[in-house]
């Protein structure tokens, strides 16, 4: 009897299946291959007739009295679970090493049947999947998936050490560590957690014989096990809670909790949600004055539920997150409410997002802006304006700000001297107020239209760099030396500036460099019969010693519209009995005090100290003693100006030769 005619069926023309003589088309044109006749072309033969009859019933006699349909029907992997030693061989070898033929015929089968007609009864679906949970097996496993469910029809019949010993014996040297284990009346079931060793289980489908003679089925999925969260659960979660926490440091040690001994027998993984949530309401409920808690490996992914934890955990400070799954940083905006000090993230995927280390603290610190241990690393302390609970007073509101109060004379003098001369007709003598490599910089508020019309006279010299994106424009409008400066500062409209609009900030001042703003309003002095436009302006200022006096290195103006205030209060200073700046003279005027020569006026040394400086400024210099006492009387015995001010001489080669000693 023909092997394709076990299950009583029958491949017609065109690949077609037919089940039984009461498909048989008498009309139907008689093939070499055909073994319905003998081969002198009569009729069937009795033995033909007998084994054909007997094959039709056979396949009858399993069909259900329902037409195959429902709960009662008897499928082939059913029949294959439970056939002889030779038939169990049979179809080991036909679904396992001889998968690739079936494949093939099915393959054939679905290229030369009509689209959308039926698939006929005994043609296996989906390429042959079937020989006792082999359908199943097709499907991949996932490697980054939590668990792992390996499931073993009909081992309910076996003793567990057997199965477990059966399973590691065939995947050697890989090693598995079996979870959950449970029998019940249709197999046994575990769950693993690596990939490795569920997908060696897998492969080790049939490899296994039982004592029985059978051969053991292993189906391997991407399951997790499952969970019910109830009071009898809760109880034993407090219980392992109990062993975990220190009164002391008023820490929750929850590290891989699912594989807590007391919960081996129960699953238990925080990474479900319903289990998470379960856990913060017994923290809540019975140590709601946790500061530190460890939830490193417990495969969490998405935390949106973890939201309450800001709430129900007010106090909590260390939170340990590391070796979990958690994709991306801005999972972490569910726990932003918390005023975490330390933060564990090390082996999470989000780390790789990350390749600048300032990036990813930056990140982290935009959610957690109190952290100052990130993954075990100390960080630099963060720059905050918070301010203690019990100090709500702000600082009391001041005119200027000095840093040094000694500097409060030489400031007022510089500034009086300097927009005394900037108010005057000629700029020219400003020249001896900027270093020879000064740089200055313009910008314009334009934010608004009116604004662009108002300075149109600032605008073209603005170097906002918001608008001058090139750097070819940015080098252009940045003014080098004093020269440039001077006739930069020179284009700009005359004006007249209301001294006592200014706000001055002294914030840096020691002997080599001081540096300020000032800020304040000024009015463009037109010709008669032109109304005069008021500006409030700032000006960003570093100052050094030069020839024995001061100069500006480096200068940043912005000029902008005033504000409805600043006009109303811009020169009424004479109204309100202060002293009003005197008009500006049309004459240039000489350079005052403070511009270019000494400022302040230290207090004078005695003689034993005088002889001490001179001759520690001769032995530096390597000028003569005459030369050096010189040099201090010049700079009012200022050493450090002194110094100075034979440096940027000595530099110019403005000092002749007779000032040096010549042994």
């Amino acid at each position: 009897m023909p092997k394709n005619t076990r299950n009583g069926n029958f491949r017609g023309r065109g690949g077609r299946n037919y089940g039984g003589d009461r498909f048989y088309d008498a009309n139907a044109p008689k093939h070499d291959h055909d073994d319905r006749t003998d081969r002198s072309g009569g009729e069937w033969n009795d033995r033909n007739r007998n084994d054909r009859m007997t094959d039709v019933k056979r396949r009858v006699s399993f069909k259900p009295s329902n037409g195959g349909r429902g709960k009662g029907r008897i499928t082939e992997n059913h029949l294959r679970a439970h056939m002889n030693d030779d038939d169990e061989a049979m179809g080991g070898d036909m679904f396992d090493g001889g998968d690739l033929r079936v494949r093939m015929n099915n393959r054939n089968f679905d290229r030369q049947r009509r689209s959308g007609s039926p698939i006929p009864r005994g043609v296996p679906r989906g390429g042959g999947g079937g020989g006792g949970g082999g359908g199943n097996q097709r499907k991949k496993l996932l490697p980054n998936a939590p668990w792992y469910e390996v499931r073993i029809p009909y081992g309910n019949k076996y003793e567990k050490e057997f199965i477990l010993r059966s399973i590691q014996q065939a995947i050697t040297p890989q090693m598995f560590i079996p979870l959950y284990y449970k029998a019940n009346e249709s197999g046994a079931v575990f769950f693993v957690e690596d990939f490795q060793a569920a997908d060696a289980i897998m492969r080790a489908n049939r490899s296994i014989q039982t004592p029985d003679g059978r051969r053991m089925i292993l189906v391997v999925r991407n399951n997790p096990p499952p969970t019910q969260v109830n009071e009898q659960l809760k109880m034993r979660m407090k219980q392992a809670m109990v062993k975990r926490y220190n009164p002391q440091t008023k820490g929750l040690d929850l590290q891989k909790f699912h594989a807590d001994p007391d919960l081996s027998d129960i699953f238990c993984a925080l990474f479900r949600p319903q289990i998470m949530l379960a856990a913060i309401d017994i923290i809540a409920e019975h140590i709601p004055e946790i500061e530190a808690l460890n939830l490193n490996e417990n495969k969490l992914y998405m935390l949106d539920h973890l939201k309450s934890m800001t709430t129900k955990m007010p106090h909590l400070k260390v939170l340990y997150m590391a070796r979990n799954r958690i994709p991306y940083l801005h999972s972490l905006d569910s726990l932003k409410g918390l005023k975490l000090l330390e933060l564990n993230l090390l082996e999470n995927p989000l780390c790789k997002h990350f390749d600048d280390n300032t990036a990813y603290v930056s990140e982290v610190r935009k959610r957690f802006p109190k952290v100052i241990k990130l993954d075990d690393i100390v960080l630099p302390p963060p720059i905050s304006f918070d301010v203690p609970e019990d100090d709500t007073k702000l600082p009391e509101a001041k005119a200027s700000f000095l840093c040094d109060t000694s500097g409060a004379d030489l400031v007022r003098q510089f500034l009086e001297q300097y927009f005394t001369i900037y108010d005057s007709d000629n700029r020219q003598p400003l020249l001896e107020a900027y270093h020879e490599h000064a740089m200055f910089s313009l910008t314009v508020n334009t934010t608004y239209q009116s604004n662009q019309q108002k300075l149109g006279a600032y605008i073209s010299g603005s170097r906002n760099i918001k608008h001058k994106t090139d750097l070819d424009s940015r080098c252009r409008f940045l003014k080098q030396g004093r020269l440039q400066v001077v006739s930069h500062l020179s284009s700009l409209p005359p004006t007249k500036h209301d001294l006592t609009s200014f706000a001055v900030d002294l914030t840096l001042f020691t002997p080599h460099m001081l540096q300020l703003t000032v800020t304040g309003v000024f009015k463009e002095r037109k010709g008669s019969g032109n109304m005069e436009q008021i500006r409030s302006f700032q000006r960003t200022l570093v100052i050094v010693p030069s020839n024995g006096g001061f100069c500006i290195r480096n200068e940043m103006m912005h000029v902008n519209t005033v504000t409805r205030a600043q006009e109303n209060k811009a020169f009424k200073g004479a109204e309100n009995g202060m002293p009003q700046q005197q008009a500006a003279p049309s004459a240039a005027p000489t350079v005052p005090a403070v511009v270019g020569v000494a400022a302040t006026v230290p207090l004078v040394p005695d003689d034993n100290t005088k002889l001490q400086m001179i001759q520690a400024l001769s032995v530096q210099t390597n000028m003569n003693a005459e030369w050096s006492k010189r040099c201090l009387e010049e700079t009012n015995w200022d050493y450090p100006r002194a110094e100075f001010a034979f440096a940027e001489l000595h530099k110019q080669n403005r000092i002749p030769p007779e000032a040096f000693r010549t042994n």
